[in-house]
């Protein structure tokens, strides 16, 4: 069998070291959001961890691992070309958008009603693309907000602009949330 031309020359190093910049970029942040879920997913199932309740744990633990997120995003970013930034942004966007929809999604398309839903699943899906534009635009938005403050060696700007963003992300996303758990789930019983 004869190999391409593909198979045999190497991958120059420029275009490598963009690759791995890149898939740190993008690791970083989503790390850090997937250890913020995978903390407050374990505190929602035991209800308690240690002395703390899940509401407290969820302040004082996940609540500024998530507002950091933007801030720890910042740095990783600060060495990358436009191009890679750019790249880099809309992936961390992306993904943390479909994730938040799909936990927005499978949390409310399907309540245990006795005489039906008020809303289809279908009809859901369109909220909670909201939801999740919301959250992981926001994301992106911040760590470029910090970044920005970075870029211009004001470090504790940038920790002030992330953080601060990342606080108030928290709140838009209960905000664009909120239309789902106030209005009737289910449907009424026939009179």
């Amino acid at each position: 069998m004869m190999a391409t031309r593909m198979e045999t020359e190497p991958i120059p190093a420029a275009r490598r070291s963009s690759a791995v910049r890149v898939w740190l970029a993008v690791t970083v942040p989503l790390g850090l959001v997937a250890l913020a879920w995978g903390l407050w997913s374990i505190s929602d199932r035991l209800g308690s961890i240690g002395p703390l309740d899940k509401a407290k744990f969820g302040w004082l633990v996940v609540i500024p691992i998530w507002v950091l997120t933007p801030v720890v995003a910042g740095y990783a970013w600060r060495r990358l070309s436009h191009a890679e930034l750019r790249l880099s942004a809309t992936l961390v966007g992306v993904l943390v958008a479909a994730f938040a929809t799909a936990l927005m999604w499978a949390a409310v398309a399907h309540p245990a009603c006795e005489f039906g839903a008020v809303q289809t699943p279908a009809e859901l899906l369109v909220s909670s693309l909201v939801v999740g534009f919301v959250i992981g635009g926001g994301l992106a938005g911040s760590a470029l907000a910090a970044l920005a403050m970075l870029r211009r060696a004001r470090p504790w700007a940038a920790l002030a602009v992330g953080a601060g963003s990342g606080f108030l992300l928290v709140f838009l996303a209960i905000l664009a949330a909120t239309p789902f758990f106030l209005g009737p789930a289910c449907q009424r019983p026939p009179i």
